[in-house]
């Protein structure tokens, strides 16, 4: 918060509740979370084929591309970006408990 008086971007009225009067921050604040939800729904990593492609991965694994084991109890096969914080890249099969332990590393 600003101790000094400005005008509102949007209407001008003097304010020290930074750059817009208490108002007009409710309303943008109200539009800058529509527009990341948006934006999430949209180019979220989870969106487009990803959900298509991580299904035909899980359901066609023998062998996990991590350790080179086949299925195991209770560690399901899920479907791995071969590089990390990659939404394009190419998903290979790999165990839950393998791909944990790789975490966002190479």
């Amino acid at each position: 918060m600003s101790n000094f008086r400005q005008p509102c971007l949007d209407c001008g009225r003097v304010t020290r509740n930074g750059s817009r009067c208490p108002e007009h921050q409710q309303s943008r604040d109200r539009y800058v979370d529509m527009a990341k939800a948006a934006r999430k729904r949209v180019t979220g990593q989870y969106a487009g084929d990803y959900r298509k492609r991580a299904q035909a991965v899980r359901e066609t694994a023998n062998v996990c591309w991590l350790c080179g084991g086949g299925a195991r109890p209770n560690d399901p096969w899920q479907a791995d970006h071969v590089i990390p914080g990659d939404a394009n890249s190419p998903l290979a099969p790999a165990h839950r408990s393998c791909n944990a332990a790789r975490g966002n590393k190479f």
